[in-house]
């Protein structure tokens, strides 16, 4: 008697009723309500990386306030000759980005897609990161196009007149820039980074009884 071969569920191989052997595919139903709870855990972890991102920023932006007696409206850099400036609520966007990032890799690996012991830490950090400067880019882009007076977008200044803290457009345009990038951010991890957990396999072996002995 040869021996069976088992696997843990997530495998891919198994025996079919037909007595052949090849991948199993899980439901559709299935795999469509585990996508549903996976989004739902990464938009948990999201949330949390939002508070930690304009944690972040608020700090920065109250230590240059305190500090150099400046805010993120000033101009930081200016682009390439033009008319345009990377400001300073943009480095602190960047900033933000990198300890945000690093909270929602741990979380991400260890909850949402649980990875955690089936591929390197170092190795899925670089796409998360890769993906997370997808995300950085449009978070900048919308959060400029939320600041910037002559957006067509722009948040009316009558409201977000900088006269508090939950008044500066600094803050809400970082915080809506950031939820924009959350679906992307999903997508591509799942699709990328996190596929650890989707192509990890580990077969266990069943030692077979003796004939005659499988009462």
């Amino acid at each position: 008697m040869t021996d069976a071969i088992a696997e843990q569920p997530g495998s891919a191989a198994h025996d079919r009723p037909d007595g052949s052997s090849g991948p199993q595919r899980q439901p559709s139903s299935e795999r469509y309500w585990r996508l549903i709870r996976q989004f739902l855990k990464f938009g948990i972890v999201g949330a949390s990386g939002v508070v930690v991102n304009n944690a972040v920023v608020v700090v920065a932006n109250k230590t240059t306030q305190s500090l150099w007696d400046f805010d993120g409206h000033e101009a930081f850099a200016n682009l390439l000759g033009t008319q345009f400036h990377i400001r300073w609520y943009h480095v602190f966007a960047v900033l933000a980005f990198v300890v945000a990032n690093l909270w929602n890799f741990n979380l991400n690996r260890r909850w949402t897609f649980k990875t955690s012991g089936k591929s390197s830490w170092f190795r899925e950090l670089v796409p998360f990161m890769m993906v997370g400067i997808g995300g950085l880019l449009v978070t900048l882009a919308v959060q400029t196009a939320m600041i910037n007076p002559e957006s067509p977008i722009a948040l009316s200044r009558e409201i977000w007149d900088g006269s508090s803290g939950l008044r500066d457009p600094i803050y809400w345009g970082n915080l809506i820039g950031v939820c924009v990038a959350i679906p992307v951010n999903f997508l591509f991890n799942k699709m990328w980074t996190f596929r650890a957990a989707r192509d990890h396999h580990v077969p266990v072996h069943l030692t077979p009884l003796p004939e005659g002995d499988d009462k």
